[in-house]
Parts: structure tokens; C-alpha cells; sequence
């Protein structure tokens, strides 16, 4: 049974993927619920409970905004606790926000879909947060390509070690841009498998580089294929954009 009287949160955050192995907690490895839960502790001077994420993404992934819920228990500085959170420090979290909500908030029906970012670069350049290539891609061929996933399909051959019981998922956007030798997948959507977009990217430049054929990425989304798709494409290249959220 749910306590009306907690102070239920819904927080607001973005991080460095490069400083951690993934959101869910892992023994002895830095993770992004470790770093929130620290802070939202710090902060509250107590525990931190039914801590949630909307998105859980991987190992090496970046994020402008995620959310994630929790709780704590009176009495407590609501005023204090929110500024106190918001400061900045050294543990890899950036724009944190602890917005007070009511106490049927949760985490996984926060969001309405999300969008992720995806970087390639091809001119040589180093860059942390985008996937080295080595040769151009032909740009145009990824657009047609892109085309062809938005709307509602079965995704199950474009995910890796993935629990979720449906794999048809909508894509609304899935834009392609290039400036300066940086190919930019921007792909929108209500909801995503784990590594879905990144498999997405996947086929979609080896289908540039004229190493794999579009025919087959699509025969394998039409036949809901278990397996058949390119390894995904490397994590540090994917950021996630925005959690859409349902309106309140």
C-alpha cells in the first residue's frame, strides 16, 4: 500500500557516459543510479527509496535528460533538499532536478517516448562521444534507408540480450543530417529495445560503407527475424536526447 504521506520525486538528470558502466547498479563498478543515489542521500539525510529510472541505458552511453522517481519520508526540507541537489559536483551527473510529484509518480509511466542521438564521424578527427570512421558513408543511401523503419514494426531482430515481452515499437522521426564529416542519426520513437537504436546506426552505415544491403535490413524488420543484424554499433557515439513526458 502506497504512504500518502511520503515526499515523492520525480528527478531530472543528465550524465557522462564515459564515467560509468551503464544506470542499474553493479557491484564494485560506478553506475548512474550509485552517483543519484549518493547525491539524493547527501541531500535528504536519509534514504533514498523506490529509486527508479525511466531509461536504463548501457555502459558508455551519454544522456542530456533521464528521470528516474523515489521517495523519502517526513518530516524534511523539501526546500533545502531540491537546491541541494541541484548543485553541481564532481560525480559525473549533470542538470539535476528534484521535482516534487504526487505519490502515483513512477518512472516507467513518465515517459510518452524518447529521443537518442547517434554521432559518426568520417573525418578522422578524434572524438569522444562519436564513432571513428575511416571513409565517408554515402549519405543519401542512409536516408532512403532510414525511411523505410519509421512507423510501427516488429524490432525483434534489432535488439541484443532484451527481456521485453513486445518487440514492436514506433518510430516517428528518424532523421539523418551531415556537417563537417559528422553524420547525425536523430531517431525518435515510443519506446526502444536494448540496443535497438544502436543497431539501428549499425546497419545503417555498414549499408553506407556498401557492406551490407538495405534489402536485408528490411526483409529482417518485416520478418520479425530473431537474429541477422550487424553488431551494434559502439556505445560512446549514442546520447539520450530527451524523455518525452506523458502530459499531466
Amino acid at each position: 500500500m502506497a504512504r500518502l504521506d511520503r515526499h515523492q520525486y520525480l528527478i531530472h538528470m543528465g550524465y557522462d557516459g564515459s564515467r560509468f558502466f551503464g544506470v542499474a547498479p553493479q557491484p564494485g563498478l560506478p553506475t548512474v543510479a550509485d552517483a543519484l543515489r549518493q547525491r539524493l542521500e547527501d541531500a535528504a539525510g536519509q534514504r533514498a527509496r523506490a529509486l527508479n529510472f525511466t531509461a536504463r541505458t548501457d555502459r558508455g552511453v551519454w544522456a542530456e535528460h533521464n528521470m528516474a522517481t523515489c521517495w523519502f519520508l517526513p518530516p524534511m526540507n523539501q526546500e533545502a533538499f531540491e537546491a541541494q541537489v541541484a548543485e553541481e559536483r564532481d560525480d559525473g551527473l549533470v542538470a539535476v532536478r528534484a521535482e516534487a510529484t504526487g505519490f502515483h509518480t513512477h518512472a516507467r509511466n513518465v515517459s510518452a517516448g524518447k529521443w537518442y542521438r547517434y554521432r559518426v564521424r568520417m573525418d578522422g578527427r578524434a572524438d569522444p562521444r562519436a564513432w571513428p570512421l575511416s571513409r565517408p558513408l554515402d549519405v543519401e543511401m542512409i536516408r532512403n534507408l532510414a525511411g523505410r523503419f519509421l512507423g510501427t514494426h516488429d524490432f525483434n531482430a534489432y535488439r541484443y540480450k532484451c527481456s521485453a515481452p513486445n518487440s514492436v515499437k514506433t518510430l516517428t522521426h528518424f532523421d539523418i543530417s551531415e556537417h563537417d564529416g559528422v553524420v547525425v542519426f536523430d531517431i525518435q520513437g515510443d519506446g526502444f529495445l536494448r540496443h535497438m537504436v544502436r543497431k539501428l546506426v549499425a546497419v545503417c552505415v555498414l549499408t553506407g560503407l556498401g557492406e551490407y544491403e538495405a534489402e536485408r535490413a528490411i526483409h529482417l524488420l518485416e520478418t520479425g527475424a530473431s537474429r541477422g543484424t550487424p553488431k551494434a554499433a559502439p556505445p560512446e557515439g549514442l546520447t539520450l536526447m530527451k524523455i518525452h513526458r506523458v502530459p499531466v
